[in-house]
């Protein structure tokens, strides 16, 4: 897991792998390298935020068409069902990245 700042993207992702662990808060967020508090931060953070969705009006979907391809050496982030995050950048060797998934995600 990424050390320094998450995005909400990267918590939501951990805390979703730590529903499904089943562990403790504590023992998950310690075998992963980060006090328990972080995790229980988002936790909180992300449960506000969504109560206050809740009270608001309906957010509409609009369609998004990309007019440009992305920038060069912008890395794609991917976040896997365990919570771990890979950052590729453009280039990148499809065969070795689905080897990295595959050992990551335990398949």
């Amino acid at each position: 897991m990424a050390r320094g700042k998450w995005s909400e993207v990267e918590a939501r992702g951990v805390l979703e792998a730590w529903r499904r662990s089943g562990l403790p808060l504590e023992r998950f967020a310690r075998q992963r390298g980060f006090v328990p508090q972080r995790l229980q931060w988002w936790k909180r953070k992300l449960a506000a935020a969504e109560m206050s969705n809740a009270l608001s009006p309906a957010t509409e979907l609009s369609p998004v068409r990309i007019t440009s391809e992305p920038r060069r050496g912008e890395p794609v982030t991917v976040l896997l069902r365990t919570g771990h995050m890979l950052k590729v950048a453009h280039g990148f060797d499809e065969e070795a990245f689905a080897r990295v998934v595959a050992l990551l995600e335990g398949t």
